[in-house]
C-alpha cells in the first residue's frame, strides 16, 4: 500500500560513493510465509537477487514469523548451470534463534562470495513449532524467483531435497551485506530543472511500514556523474508507522539539475517511497507523473530484456530515455523496430560507468533516423554483470503534461 504523508527532515553532507556488496533482499511488506510442507527442514533460496560483486559479507538480516530457539540457518550457494537440481555449498552459518519480525545476525567468520552467488534460509523446525521466513508478494510474476526444497542444504552440500518448487512472484526476507548504509530503493528519475516548456520539480513521500526505526538518507546523483561522497543528500529518521514528505526534495538539498535519487538505510530496512515529478505552473497548477521507488533487485540485468514502446505521435509528443546503472555499470544493446516489427536500427551504446544516470532524446538513444512512430525498442545487456534501470518519459509539447514508464521486463 502506498500512503500519502507529512514530514520532518535533517540535512547532512555525506553519502556513499558506491553501494556495498549485498546478496538477497530486505522485504518491505512482510505479508506471509511460503512453504511446501508443514514439516522441516525446508530451504528457501532467492534465485533472483544474486551477490552484486566479489567480496565478503559479515552481517545478515532475516524476517521471521515466530519466536523460538534454533530457528534457522543461512546458506550461501553457487550454481554452475550444469543442473538446476544441484548447487555448490559456499558456506553456512547458524543455527540462529529468532524473534517474530526482523532478525539481525553476525556472520562469523565472514563469508567470501563471488558475483552471482545465492543466499538461502533453512527452516530447521516445523512451521507450527517455529515459524518460517517471511515473504513479500508481487503483483507481477516477472519479479522474484525462488526455490523451496525439503532439505537442509547446509548438510547436503547444496543438493536439493526430494520435493522442490521453483516459483516467481514473491521474495524471501533475507539479505547479507558487508557495510552500512545499504542502498534499499532507487528513484531513477528526479530533478529540479527547467525543461523545454516548463520547470520540473520532484516531491518525495516516505512511510516506515516496519516495527523498527529506520535511519537513512536520500542522495541525489546528477546526470553523467558517478556517485560521490560529495553528492547532495538529506538525512531522515522514521519511527515505526511514521510518514514524511517534502514538496521539492532536490531543491531542499540546495542544488538543482536532472538526476536520480537513492534511499540508503542502516541495516537494510526499506521505507515505502513514492515521488511525483511535475511541471510547476505556479498559480495555474501542476502536471506530471508519479514514480514508485524500486528495489535494486528490480533492475534489468544480463538475464533480462527491456521493452519500451514509442508513441505513435512524435509531432505533438517528445520522448526521452533514461538509464540509471548500479555498482557494476552497464553496456547496452539497443534494437529499434517499426510498428510492423521490422528492424530499423541497431547499436551498442558506449559503456555506462557505475552508479551513473543519463537521460537523452529517443533519437539519440536509438540512433534511428527517423524514429519509427508507434514502434518499439528492445534493450539487452552486452556484458554479464551489468545492472540498470531503464525508463521512458513522454512529454506533451503543448501542455508539458508527461508520463513515465519503466522498461517492461521480458
Amino acid at each position: 500500500m502506498r500512503t500519502a504523508i507529512a514530514i520532518v527532515i535533517l540535512l547532512f553532507a555525506a553519502s556513499l560513493a558506491a553501494q556495498p556488496l549485498t546478496v538477497g533482499t530486505q522485504i518491505v511488506d512482510q505479508g506471509g510465509t511460503a512453504t511446501i510442507t508443514n514439516g522441516g527442514p525446508v530451504t528457501y533460496v532467492n534465485l533472483s537477487s544474486r551477490a552484486t560483486a566479489n567480496g565478503a559479507v559479515d552481517t545478515a538480516t532475516v524476517a521471521w514469523s515466530a519466536s523460538c530457539s534454533n530457528a534457522f540457518k543461512i546458506v550461501f550457494l553457487r550454481q554452475t548451470f550444469n543442473s538446476v537440481a544441484a548447487f555448490t555449498l559456499v558456506a553456512s552459518r547458524g543455527p540462529f534463534n529468532a524473534v517474530n519480525g526482523r532478525n539481525s545476525v553476525s556472520l562469523s567468520p565472514p563469508v567470501n562470495l563471488i558475483e552471482g552467488d545465492f543466499i538461502g534460509v533453512v527452516q530447521l523446525q516445523t512451521l507450527a513449532a517455529c515459524g518460517s521466513v517471511r515473504t513479500q508478494s508481487f503483483a507481477s510474476t516477472n519479479v522474484g524467483y525462488n526455490l523451496a526444497t525439503t532439505a537442509d542444504m547446509s548438510t547436503t552440500s547444496g543438493t536439493i531435497g526430494g520435493s522442490s518448487n521453483y516459483s516467481s512472484g514473491y521474495a524471501i526476507g533475507v539479505i547479507a551485506f558487508n557495510s552500512n548504509p545499504l542502498l534499499v530503493r532507487v528513484l531513477p528519475a528526479a530533478g529540479a530543472a527547467p525543461g523545454a516548456t516548463a520547470f520540473f520539480r520532484t516531491a518525495l513521500q516516505m512511510l516506515n511500514p516496519t516495527g523498527d526505526t529506520i535511519k537513512g538518507s536520500v542522495v541525489f546523483h546528477r546526470q553523467l556523474q558517478s556517485a560521490s561522497p560529495t553528492d547532495p543528500s538529506v538525512a531522515f529518521v522514521l519511527s515505526p508507522g511514521q510518514s514524511i514528505s517534502y514538496p521539492d526534495i532536490v531543491a531542499s538539498m540546495s542544488t538543482s539539475g536532472v538526476g536520480s535519487l537513492d534511499i540508503l538505510t542502516a541495516g537494510g530496512n526499506a521505507p515505502i517511497a513514492t515521488a511525483r515529478v511535475f511541471s510547476d505552473g505556479g498559480a495555474s497548477g501542476t502536471s506530471g507523473f508519479s514514480e514508485e521507488a524500486l528495489s535494486p533487485n528490480d533492475a534489468l540485468d544480463f538475464f533480462s530484456r527491456g521493452i519500451i514502446l514509442i508513441p505513435p505521435d512524435l509531432t505533438n509528443f517528445r520522448m526521452n530515455i533514461g538509464v540509471r546503472t548500479l555498482d557494476t555499470g552497464a553496456t547496452l544493446n539497443v534494437y529499434t523496430y517499426d510498428s510492423t516489427g521490422n528492424p530499423v536500427a541497431t547499436r551498442t551504446l558506449p559503456a555506462y560507468g557505475p552508479n551513473v544516470f543519463d537521460q537523452v532524446p529517443v533519437a539519440t538513444f536509438t540512433g534511428a533516423s527517423p524514429v519509427p512512430p508507434g514502434g518499439y525498442i528492445l534493450i539487452t545487456f552486452n556484458v554479464f554483470g551489468g545492472r540498470a534501470f531503464i525508463y521512458s518519459s513522454v512529454i506533451d509539447n503543448r501542455t508539458s503534461d508527461s508520463t513515465f514508464r519503466m522498461a517492461d521486463i521480458k
